[in-house]
């Protein structure tokens, strides 16, 4: 790997040792004294959100200097709902690393494509989320990173927007929703920046809304669709098809609230460069599934010695004062030389093929509440989940095995909805917006398990059944394979 790559990232670890000196985590792991990776690596454990989440409450309380020489008083949430779940800090100095790296994808694209004034000639669309404080007392606020990087646009771009960033950030999501695309259908749209969820609604709601059959009818010159947040190949056949007769351009962005990582910068390729050099440091745990009830005890690789086709996890040290974070995903490089990426999955149970970020226990919490108000028990389970080919639209399904049976599961379906959003932000918002349309449960009976799993797992006595199935090919055998078995069950019902 070129000298660069090293380079480059050595001078960002100097960056935050020699910042994150002056604070309080900073003292107490003696970061004035480090010298390089390896006594990094050494010195400093690695951590995951509750290890710093007391640092990150006193935050929230005032205090200043415990992770980061900012005044924070911003907070990306990452899941929960507001008030609850993880609160990313966001310094002054990580939301200029923010900005920086959108202007690397928009100077990107422009060195694409030399017909890009085409875009200031029409409208732009933007769906971000929101902002809100902490209390009606206090100055602390707390949203997704989608409404800070659109608070903090210039004004001028405004002026090209169907509606103000600025607005929109105070908005409820249903609201925002319905009239943007009320103004977007009688302009000119060009450009639309959201999450491939939200901008496979915006479509279909916007052929609804006018009687088109087709996007083009709608918006002739739409070229650039920017998304992050979701795997963009999910979503990519479906957006092929209602945007037939368009040619159109996809950038993806790999980041979260943590910060931002990559981006596609070559439109002909599905992988993504890797940013170095923009206030994060990276670490490499290789083969992370293997090692997952242990991951921390794990030894790191900077990224100037990783390997190409290893799965990783990824750790982090960034400008918001996050040192040795640990990340959920799964990375493998596709090429080491000039560092691009696939995002490939996640270490943990959580599902989030749509941005929903469901983790296993959001999962069982939900069901549990659901069963506890209807009187209900059940044993097994697993969820999934795959764009409906009747609707074109995501959808959850559930495989559950009943100890006993709820008596109206229609009620019992709307009761897990509801619990679940109020468990997980990010569902919440789909849900709100249709991005995600209502779940659907189906009866896993022992033998429609037990002929899933000779199918798609090796038997061992220690082999669990999955809660989470991240396979859509898995994902739809079990539908078929549930719904065969209730079928069969009702033909010997009524024989």
């Amino acid at each position: 790997m070129p000298a660069s790559v090293e380079t480059a990232q050595k001078k960002v670890l100097a960056y935050m040792l020699r910042k994150g000196a002056q604070t309080e985590y900073g003292k107490r792991y003696r970061f004035s004294k480090i010298t390089g990776f390896d006594e990094y690596v050494r010195k400093v454990p690695m951590v995951t959100y509750e290890d710093i989440e007391p640092y990150i409450e006193r935050l929230k309380k005032g205090e200043q200097y415990l992770l980061w020489p900012n005044k924070i008083q911003n907070f990306a949430v990452s899941a929960g709902t507001t008030g609850k779940g993880k609160h990313i800090p966001l310094s002054e100095d990580r939301l200029r690393s923010d900005q920086r790296f959108m202007r690397k994808v928009i100077i990107s694209y422009i060195k694409q494509n030399p017909n890009f004034l085409h875009f200031f000639m029409g409208s732009h669309v933007s769906l971000p989320g929101n902002i809100e404080r902490l209390d009606s007392k206090s100055n602390i606020r707390l949203g997704e990173i989608s409404a800070y990087l659109a608070k903090l646009s210039p004004g001028w771009l405004s002026l090209f927007q169907v509606r103000s960033p600025q607005t929109m950030i105070r908005e409820e999501w249903t609201e925002k929703f319905d009239r943007t695309l009320e103004r977007a259908v009688h302009s000119d749209v060009r450009k639309i920046v959201a999450i491939p969820s939200w901008a496979l609604r915006f479509f279909q709601r916007a052929l609804e809304i006018t009687g088109k059959k087709h996007i083009r009818d709608i918006w002739p010159n739409l070229r650039l669709l920017i998304c992050g947040g979701e795997a963009l190949n999910t979503y990519r056949p479906h957006f092929n098809q209602l945007l037939e007769g368009l040619d159109m351009d996809y950038i993806e962005n790999y980041g979260a609230s943590e910060s931002y990582f990559a981006f596609s910068d070559d439109l002909n390729r599905t992988d993504l460069r890797l940013i170095i050099d923009n206030g994060v440091f990276y670490e490499w745990i290789p083969n992370p599934k293997e090692h997952k009830d242990n991951l921390q005890g794990q030894k790191t690789i900077p990224t100037w010695q990783v390997e190409k086709g290893t799965p990783y996890s990824l750790v982090v040290t960034s400008n918001s004062g996050l040192f040795r974070y640990m990340i959920n995903d799964v990375i493998e490089f596709s090429d080491v030389e000039q560092p691009r990426i696939h995002v490939v999955g996640r270490v943990s149970e959580i599902f989030d093929r749509f941005g929903e970020a469901i983790e296993s226990y959001e999962a069982q919490n939900a069901l549990d509440t659901a069963a506890r108000q209807t009187d209900s028990k059940f044993s097994v389970f697993a969820m999934g989940g795959l764009i409906d080919p009747d609707i074109g639209a995501p959808r959850h399904y559930w495989f559950i095995q009943w100890v006993k049976e709820p008596e109206n599961m229609e009620e019992f379906t709307r009761l897990l909805d509801d619990s679940l959003r109020k468990i997980n932000r990010h569902y919440h918002n789909r849900r709100e917006s249709m991005g995600i349309h209502p779940p659907v449960i189906l009866n896993l009976t022992k033998d429609a398990m037990y002929q899933w799993r000779e199918k798609h797992q090796s038997l061992h006595a220690q082999t669990k059944m999955p809660r989470i199935l991240d396979d859509e090919e898995k994902t739809i055998d079990m539908i078929a394979i549930c719904r065969k078995a209730a079928a069969d069950t009702h033909k010997k019902s009524v024989s």
